[in-house]
């Protein structure tokens, strides 16, 4: 293998591959990135043999050949040459770096050491914008389960139907959902639905190559994997297997308490009593009256305590709730509008969190689950 190829534009695709790069791999050559060299381009392909990733980029291909490569090593070579076109060689097991000052020599292994990949898929076709895709991401999958015990809860749920999209996460505690409308012409009789639950590591390493600014072209849904296609880059991902529990049980439909405030102002408040509430729970409490929340934190293991006063919008009852504060916080990050509301009944049932704002076309959810009250 011989090769002329630009340092940043090399640098760029070993960054998009080098994150499914396993830091304890099972085998020694899946710490490596495959390079082959064909038709005056460079394929990088990294695999943990969960997740599969292949970018291509343009080269001028000198002599065409294949060699895996420590991905740390190349990577960390790469990162510190000049921004100048380098000629790559692969001389029996060596791979040389050459460039104006001077050169670099890797030690390989032979590509037919490396796991067959994966970058075609049989399934369904879907779009969905780059824009759309990275909000559907951010707005949920931070409330997957770490916890492996419920397996599929460890996973987003996607699930497409002909007028409408949806994303899911839930650990028990806490549940995003993110929901659009949509008109999908690839619905007939015989399919109605398609539903996967995805690694959140897949999700994010798509939503990484869509922030770099690569066109998402579209999303195959297949038989236990699904494939990022955008086109210069793939990304294959085995799907966790199912059944997602029915989420649309747990959230309530008639929470009668509404609060509404601005996201900023509840998000600071939280923010500021947290710093002194439990190490394990971040147990905060919200006291309700007429037009008024007391947000209070008492952590008797640090004889600390936080008290702050807040105006709102609310006319029910008195109420006191307890709530982690960690959870309320990550939802906050991902809210962008100026107002939320939060929806209540009573202090030991589930709290539905939503955005003020105006829109046909979807929706954004948050249900977070209480604590028990410290008397």
């Amino acid at each position: 293998m011989k090769i002329t190829i630009g340092r940043d534009l090399l640098y760029e695709a070993l960054q998009n591959v080098n994150s499914v790069v396993p830091q304890k791999p099972t085998l020694p050559v899946l710490s490596n990135f495959l390079i082959r060299a064909e038709n005056s381009k460079l394929s990088i392909s990294g695999t943990d043999m969960d997740m599969y990733i292949t970018t291509d980029i343009q080269c001028e291909v000198v002599e065409e050949g294949s060699i895996t490569i420590n991905a740390k090593r190349f990577l960390g070579v790469v990162r510190e040459l000049p921004s100048e076109s380098i000629n790559i060689e692969v001389i029996g097991e060596y791979l040389n770096i050459i460039f104006s000052q001077g050169d670099a020599k890797i030690l390989g292994m032979s590509s037919s050491d490396y796991p067959s990949l994966r970058d075609t898929l049989e399934g369904v076709d879907v779009s969905v914008s780059g824009d759309e895709f990275i909000e559907m991401v951010n707005k949920t999958s931070f409330s997957v389960a770490t916890d492996r015990t419920r397996l599929a809860l460890t996973g987003v749920y996607w699930k497409v139907e002909r007028d409408r999209m949806a994303m899911v996460a839930t650990d028990g505690h806490r549940l995003s959902l993110f929901e659009k409308t949509l008109d999908a012409e690839i619905f007939t009789d015989d399919l109605k639905e398609i539903e996967a639950i995805v690694p959140p590591k897949a999700l994010s390493q798509a939503a990484r190559v869509v922030t770099s600014g690569i066109a998402l072209e579209k999303v195959i849904f297949g038989k236990g994997a699904i494939l990022f296609d955008f086109i210069t880059t793939k990304i294959f991902s085995k799907l966790i297997e199912g059944p997602y529990p029915n989420f649309r049980q747990v959230i309530p439909t008639s929470n009668s308490k509404k609060v509404f405030i601005a996201a900023e102002q509840l998000a600071s408040a939280v923010r500021r009593v947290s710093v002194l509430s439990n190490s394990v729970t971040h147990q905060i409490r919200m006291s309700l009256n007429s037009g008024q929340m007391e947000i209070t934190t008492l952590n008797q293991d640090i004889g600390g305590e936080a008290r702050e006063n807040l105006t709102v919008r609310y006319e029910g009852e008195p109420v006191i709730v307890a709530y982690n504060a960690s959870f309320l916080m990550e939802i906050f990050r991902v809210i962008d509008t100026d107002e939320i509301v939060l929806e209540l009944e009573t202090p030991m049932a589930a709290c539905i969190i939503r955005p003020v704002a105006a829109s046909e076309t979807r929706e954004c959810l948050y249900l977070i689950m209480p604590l028990r009250l410290n008397e």
